[in-house]
């Protein structure tokens, strides 16, 4: 807090802050996206909760090995996919391992190289969850957008990651 003025009087830094420059449509997009992505987690966080299941990190840790060739993906591969650092990979994997929901297998002509490689307990627990999320998704996007919304809603966000990327 500083004095202003003759009275003395308090004012925050953030009141003797000039307003803000005009803001680009493509921040308000950005803003929405990450607000929306927020709200659709939380969502889907609590509808795991409440069926007693792990939670949401472990389903999208799981459903991307699941997709991976032989259900199996290299850690830096995984990291990437899910937009983590390879140490908060590390822990949650850890974790996965510990539940027998993964293992760790190592590359036969380089034991550096390491995978997630799906158990069978975790596949199970992955067909469970899937119901529990997909029913949460279908209420979060049906009541306002239609399956073409949804589609053009996918390529949108598609061509922008690809353009963040460097591929677009």
């Amino acid at each position: 807090m500083s004095e202003n003025g003759a009275g003395g009087a308090k004012t925050s830094r953030r009141a003797q802050r000039q307003p803000p420059a005009e803001r680009s449509v493509h921040g308000d997009a950005w803003g929405a996206l990450t607000r929306t992505q927020a709200a659709v987690a939380q969502r889907l966080q609590d509808a795991l909760a409440q069926a007693e299941f792990p939670p949401l990190p472990w389903y999208e840790v799981l459903e991307t090995v699941a997709e991976a060739p032989d259900e199996r993906l290299r850690m830096g591969d995984l990291a990437e996919a899910l937009v983590m650092t390879r140490g908060g990979l590390t822990k949650l994997v850890d974790r996965l391992v510990k539940a027998g929901l993964l293992e760790r297998t190592f590359c036969e002509t380089d034991r550096r190289v390491s995978y997630a490689t799906l158990c069978p307990a975790g596949r199970e627990l992955l067909d469970e969850m899937r119901p529990v999320l997909t029913a949460e998704l279908e209420v979060a996007f049906s009541a306002k957008l239609d399956t073409a919304q949804a589609e053009r809603l996918r390529d949108t966000l598609e061509v922008v990651r690809a353009s963040a990327c460097g591929q677009g």
